[in-house]
């Protein structure tokens, strides 16, 4: 049995999975769409309604189809809470295991307290495939609390409370912000209003993709990880992904002589994924630049795992391009492919053919970009944000014919 911590994410075999609950705990599984809301009362099934399409509820296990869900469906969330009316989480345990032809898989919460209500896993589609996260995600207002997160209908209680804020338009929550620092959390919820407004600017509110980060870890970038310059880089595009990919994660490559895949960076592990990957320069992947074995590397993982939406792949690089013309090839190789290729300059000013992306001819498709951060903390997050969607959203619109599906949000 593999077990996922909260935050974690593990692929699914086979189409017809189960879900059992353990503990003294009333299941809910609830169907929503990838607006991340449900789109009727058919779409929770708990005791009381034990069927939905593609769902069936019996005791503490959730017997699913996924081929059988609703047209629309995106993600099926389990639901747990305390059978004992009025008792919270404390004391209580409580895990998970899905059996999906595989491994199996386990959920154990491990920040389960005061809570009335808690969302313990959720099973999501990507791509042709579907994934189960681990969210381990409490709510110390019980439903009400789930309710404004995917709109489920409840009864209000007697007394109102005064009524929660706004969220600005284009912005939601993002599942496992609430394990974040403070600090972190303040400043991630910032930065996805300024992403969200960048996308409004560019007509491209309903903009959906796949982001993937690769950073330079060749010999020269140590002074950039020694100073925190790749640490707060990170932190500050994570919110890009938390505003535009579905699962709010990003593929993560290091770039040296070879192309190292590295963990994918989830927002409930963000502050542990910098303290592995950036904070220091990671070294298993050797000195030099090799920025055609990246590209072809991630090249092959998309091609690999199809989606119906386009791949945005941030690519942080401190200059000193090893082989000027082996990285045009690489690039000019893979136009066709659903990616466009954001290179993102740190420190230096020598980087070569990357600064002539933008002007490369002879291209069906202008597939890349570039610009340089000499100083990354003297840019405010609306320009940082603007220059790395600058180009992306026009590249989709010549990419992709019209009425395909990865266009639609867009006009």
């Amino acid at each position: 049995m593999v077990a996922l911590p909260d935050g974690a994410n593990a692929p699914l075999l086979g189409r017809t999975p189960s879900v059992t609950l353990t503990g003294p705990v009333d299941v809910t599984a609830l169907v929503v769409s990838a607006d991340g809301r449900v789109a009727s009362d058919a779409d929770m099934v708990f005791f009381n309604q034990p069927t939905g399409a593609g769902v069936r509820l019996e005791g503490r296990t959730l017997h699913l189809d996924l081929d059988a869900l609703r047209p629309g469906a995106d993600r099926v969330v389990v639901v747990a809470g305390p059978e004992q009316e009025g008792r919270t989480f404390a004391g209580l345990a409580v895990s998970l295991t899905l059996r999906h032809g595989g491994e199996d898989l386990e959920v154990t919460p491990g920040r389960l307290s005061s809570q009335t209500v808690a969302v313990i896993a959720e099973l999501y589609r990507r791509g042709d495939g579907w994934k189960l996260r681990a969210v381990g995600q409490g709510y110390d207002d019980g439903l009400a609390g789930l309710a404004t997160d995917f709109g489920v209908d409840v009864d209000p209680a007697p007394a109102q409370e005064s009524e929660p804020a706004p969220v600005p338009s284009g912005v939601s929550f993002t599942k496992g912000e609430d394990r974040l620092p403070p600090a972190m959390r303040t400043a991630l919820n910032l930065r996805k209003e300024q992403v969200a407004r960048v996308l409004t600017e560019q007509r491209a509110v309903g903009l959906r993709c796949r982001v993937v980060l690769v950073l330079d870890v060749s010999g020269s970038t140590g002074g950039l990880y020694r100073k925190g310059v790749v640490a707060r880089a990170v932190e500050r595009v994570a919110p890009v992904a938390a505003q535009v990919d579905d699962g709010a994660e990003m593929q993560a490559w290091a770039m040296g002589a070879e192309a190292r895949r590295l963990d994918d960076l989830t927002i409930a592990t963000l502050p542990q994924w910098i303290e592995r990957y950036a904070a220091a320069r990671y070294k298993d992947a050797g000195g030099w630049n090799n920025e055609a074995a990246t590209v072809e590397d991630v090249a092959r993982y998309v091609r690999a795992e199809p989606l119906d939406i386009p791949t945005l792949v941030l690519f942080f690089h401190d200059g000193g391009v090893t082989d000027d013309k082996g990285t045009e090839r690489a690039l000019r190789a893979v136009e066709d492919e659903p990616v466009f290729w954001q290179f993102i300059g740190l420190g230096r000013s020598n980087y070569g053919v990357l600064q002539r992306l933008d002007t490369l001819t002879g291209r069906r498709h202008d597939n890349t970009g570039f610009f340089a951060l000499d100083d990354i903390d003297q840019v405010p997050d609306p320009e940082l944000y603007e220059r790395i969607l600058a180009e992306f959203p026009a590249w989709m619109r010549s990419y992709y014919p019209a009425g395909h599906p990865a266009v639609a949000g867009l006009r």
